[in-house]
């Protein structure tokens, strides 16, 4: 099993709340995966969260994806299992954050992706993702 996380998600607090999938959030984290299905890995790292681009640099984050997400193929379905928010991730700072599980098939296999998002500057902007 291959496995990419970046930015800050460590570890997530216990301060966690689940509800229902909500529209918003989903939306603007399926809209920022587009660009990843699509590979437009440099407006992926561009559209990321400053917190995001200050831990990972653009030259780690196209590596990363060619290495673990390409090899996966091209995306058939991805559907949001759950999301849940914190006002705490550790290692980050306060904020408003939405992780959302999606259960994703590619080409070659499914997978789990965990989308982290923050609000910045009243946007949900991607602050980790991963593959599992």
């Amino acid at each position: 099993m291959r496995l990419i996380v970046f930015g800050i998600l460590a570890a997530i607090s216990s301060n966690l709340a689940m509800i229902a999938v909500p529209a918003e959030e989903v939306a603007a984290g399926q809209k920022w995966l587009a660009l990843v299905d699509e590979q437009k890995y440099e407006e992926s790292w561009n559209q990321a969260s400053s917190m995001f681009r200050r831990e990972v640099t653009q030259e780690r984050w196209l590596a990363a994806l060619k290495r673990f997400r390409e090899p996966l193929g091209a995306l058939v379905s991805r559907t949001p299992s759950r999301v849940e928010f914190s006002k705490f991730l550790r290692g980050a700072p306060d904020g408003d954050y939405a992780i959302i599980h999606f259960t994703t098939s590619f080409t070659s296999r499914s997978a789990t992706e965990r989308l982290t998002l923050v609000k910045e500057d009243g946007r949900w902007q991607m602050a980790a993702y991963g593959i599992y």
